[in-house]
């Protein structure tokens, strides 16, 4: 080739993406299928961060090496892969410990991250808010103290790339083990005055009725929050786009008052460090009076994602929440009769399209019937100068009947038990209660 014809050389976006060489075990337990699917979702988060998948490999083996995590002869054919596909990155579906890390990038003269340092640098590259910063670097730097010791040049990176990079690698390319934890300390700081004011916030919310949204990444949450509320929630076609949650309320109109809060995505293998810093912004699953368990019916294993949604559920002691298990993307389903089938099977369950406008009414007036079932039919006679009980009537019940007597404006109203409780109203004597 001259050296003119360099000039009609075309690149394309592609060409610069980061190569990566997936791996993992398979035990003798585990399915191909599960397998499979494990390593397809790896992809999709790398590809998430801008990666491509060139090579993947799979070793069957009954347990991992304690140096190599896969074994030594395993090992070498990884470097030699790693050669013949220009890789600049392998990527284990597994977490590895530390050790094992240094003694794979040695061995194969590649940078090496497991599963937890991809999903961290996912979090870390879509933390919009100062609270979702303070939380995926808390969890970023719990990794790194155990992974990356006296190893502080591994992170220098000016090209960039996949495996907590950026922020926080750069930032402690110079700090030793003491200004990491004294680092982590003023993060728990930070984020436990952000958990405090959180709940204060919830407390002003406490007299609302509360529904959040949970399920797998990338289930449909955050469409569905638009489609449900007049909220303008981030939407993104990949995993982890949303890691704040959102609170709005269903209907200004509806009474009483219904909030619906998105929260953060769940996936298989969650870093347990992740569990635990977003623990505050999961508090609104926690304190929640309904959960919609949004599950994704286009993908493949939605089975798999709906039981990992319960596993963190119960994780987080939320497994008591009353559920309702919302099969969202019927419009992408090839099985007509899948959605239907569904909905028999759980009795506490609804099949929506959230591009469906019949749907979303549809779910709205479930939502709305479940709360129906706690509420009670009373009359109570408020005098007329406890003019701000009055509003909180119109506020938080169904106002059925209004009259007016000389003592004050009798209500006949449908409000749920606890609201009434706090209140404090008594109903009319010889009113049915």
């Amino acid at each position: 080739m001259s050296r003119n014809d360099h000039r009609h050389t075309v690149y394309t976006r592609e060409d610069f993406k980061e190569r990566v060489l997936t791996v993992t075990l398979q035990r003798p337990e585990q399915s191909d299928d599960t397998i499979r699917s494990s390593l397809e979702e790896l992809q999709r988060l790398i590809e998430t961060l801008g990666g491509k998948v060139v090579e993947t490999c799979v070793q069957k083996r009954t347990k991992p090496s304690p140096a190599t995590f896969i074994g030594r002869g395993k090992a070498e054919e990884l470097k030699k892969s790693v050669k013949e596909h220009r890789c600049t990155l392998v990527a284990f579906d597994d977490e590895l410990t530390g050790g094992q890390q240094r003694n794979l990038e040695k061995l194969m003269d590649c940078r090496v991250v497991d599963r937890t340092g991809v999903i961290l640098d996912i979090f870390q590259r879509h933390a919009r808010t100062k609270e979702a910063k303070n939380q995926v670097e808390l969890a970023s730097l719990e990794y790194l103290s155990t992974h990356l010791t006296r190893r502080w040049t591994h992170l220098e990176r000016q090209r960039g790339g996949i495996g907590l990079r950026g922020g926080v690698g750069e930032k402690q390319i110079e700090l030793d083990r003491r200004m990491i934890r004294d680092r982590m300390i003023r993060l728990k700081a930070k984020i436990k005055h952000t958990t405090e004011e959180r709940s204060t916030q919830r407390m002003m919310r406490d007299r609302f009725l509360r529904v959040a949204l949970v399920g797998y990444t990338n289930a449909g949450k955050s469409t569905l929050m638009n489609r449900l509320t007049p909220a303008d929630v981030y939407v993104d076609d990949r995993l982890f786009a949303t890691l704040d949650s959102t609170v709005r309320l269903i209907d200004p109109r509806t009474r009483p008052p219904i909030l619906l809060s998105d929260t953060v995505g769940f996936i298989d293998k969650l870093p347990h460090s992740l569990v635990a810093s977003f623990r505050s912004t999961l508090l609104e699953v926690l304190e929640a009076d309904l959960l919609l368990h949004v599950v994704d019916l286009s993908s493949d294993q939605y089975m798999d994602q709906f039981e990992t949604t319960k596993s963190v559920l119960e994780e987080i002691g939320a497994a008591d929440k009353p559920v309702l298990l919302v099969f969202n993307k019927k419009d992408l389903v090839s099985h007509v009769f899948l959605p239907k089938i569904l909905e028999r099977r759980y009795i506490d369950s609804v099949a929506v399209s959230a591009f469906d406008e019949n749907d979303m009414v549809r779910l709205r007036n479930i939502i709305y019937e479940y709360f129906e079932r706690d509420m009670v039919e009373m009359e109570v006679l408020i005098p007329y100068e406890q003019s701000q009980l009055q509003s909180q009537i119109h506020e938080h019940s169904k106002v059925l009947e209004k009259k007016y007597f000389a003592e004050g404006a009798q209500f006949k109203i449908r409000i749920m038990k606890s609201t009434a409780s706090w209140l404090r109203l008594k109903p009319v004597e010889g009113a049915s209660p």
